[in-house]
């Protein structure tokens, strides 16, 4: 049976064993009724993907890890200190270090030793670092989400009360916030991190050429051998359920929908503005206000698109986080659930996470023309030696001066 870790899920390393769901099995609240049909579709998916999802995950986390590198290279540059860049700084590392612990997870797993049990992978040393994984994964995919956030947060602030903005949302209080968001999500995940122990001594036949025998596995497992136990189970189900899966995805979306509406108000106000000011005359082309509206409309269209590709940024992560979390907590309550349905699909869940996790630099790249400028100076333009460095230096202080807000 597979294992939910709030983000990742452990493959099928205790098919033959007893169920390591006894909180979902106590708990539930109704029995979902599957057809053959829909077992039978579920399953074949799973074993036609299985395969594959090791070779695949593998690729992701290499392109993740070394891409959030480069996000944390470019991001923490001094002429890209803001506030904003603060935050996808930490969802940076976050990010980095989930594909970072995948990586090796997915070569032990499904590659080296492939995906069926046995001795030589379901080892001692494997369990350990399983249920280091288990604790891990789920710390830093909850800061990852928290962040992104946090992120939607700040930027409505921005734009809806740009003085006050300007004011609350600063530098130094978007570190606060990053560090906070850590510190809440580590003792959030306390109850996840005493939950698991290590089991061992279940004889299995073992088949391995000529030879047939029986060997130990070991495998991680929730603690449920006394009340208290399977009380700490329950409630870090509930736990994981409402504060790492449902509530950021509903404050993702509310916050989405208020991005988008507070933009459109104010473009609509921006309009508006621009068809009360005096026209200049068409023999000189100026008015004692014509520049300063020039600069007042180039530095609403980057703070509107600065503010396009965090959208982006925060709507991946609701269609990523979304579906996962409705199926953990459907598990959870419907008797059969997790077995029939959220089973097979989870290496395709954990695909999508991944592929989420590394995506970023590639939006950045896209819509950021600051983020790709220094991109270029940094990895490029300096490695044509300093016969350019003067122009370089003051195109990248024009280009990514203004600092004093959010914009990216």
């Amino acid at each position: 049976m597979n294992e939910d870790f709030s983000g990742y899920h452990i493959p099928n390393v205790t098919s033959n064993y007893t169920s390591l769901l006894d909180v979902f099995e106590t708990s539930t609240m109704g029995n979902y009724v599957a057809t053959v049909e829909e077992i039978s579709g579920l399953r074949q998916f799973e074993e036609w993907y299985k395969p594959i999802h090791g070779y695949s995950a593998a690729i992701v986390c290499v392109f993740g890890v070394i891409a959030n590198i480069l996000n944390i290279v470019v991001l923490t540059r001094k002429n890209m200190q803001t506030s904003t860049n603060v935050i996808l700084t930490g969802l940076a590392i976050s990010d980095g270090a989930t594909m970072a612990a995948y990586f090796p997870w997915a070569l032990w797993m499904y590659i080296i030793y492939g995906t069926g049990v046995s001795a030589k992978r379901d080892t001692l040393e494997c369990a350990h670092f399983q249920m280091w994984y288990a604790i891990f994964s789920v710390i830093v995919h909850s800061i990852s989400i928290w962040l992104t956030v946090t992120l939607a947060v700040f930027r409505f602030i921005f734009i809806r009360f740009p003085r006050r903005g300007t004011r609350y949302c600063n530098i130094q209080r978007a570190k606060l916030a990053v560090v906070i968001v850590v510190v809440v999500v580590i003792i959030v995940c306390i109850p996840n991190s005493v939950n698991y122990e290590i089991y061992n001594g279940i004889e299995r036949v073992v088949v391995e050429g000529p030879h047939v025998g029986n060997d130990s596995v070991y495998w991680v497992g929730q603690k449920k051998n006394t009340d208290f136990q399977i009380f700490v189970n329950k409630f870090n189900f509930f736990v994981q359920a409402l504060l790492v899966k449902l509530l950021p995805c509903v404050l993702l979306t509310v916050f989405s929908f208020l991005l988008v509406k507070t933009m459109r108000d104010a473009e609509k106000r921006r309009k508006k503005l621009l068809n009360k000011t005096p026209v200049s005359d068409g023999e000189s082309g100026a008015t004692s206000s014509g520049g300063g509206n020039h600069k007042k409309n180039r530095k609403s269209n980057r703070s509107n698109r600065t503010t396009t590709m965090l959208l982006v940024v925060v709507l991946l992560f609701i269609l990523t986080e979304t579906p996962q979390g409705v199926l953990y907590v459907l598990s959870g309550l419907i008797n059969g659930f997790f077995m029939n349905v959220y089973t097979p699909l989870g290496d395709l869940l954990d695909i999508v996470a991944l592929i989420n996790n590394g995506i970023n630099f590639v939006l950045y790249c896209t819509m950021s023309k600051q983020f790709r400028d220094t991109f270029f100076n940094i990895f490029i333009r300096n490695s044509s030696g300093d016969r350019r460095k003067t122009t370089t230096t003051y195109i990248t202080t024009q280009q990514t001066h203004a600092t004093k807000d959010s914009d990216v």
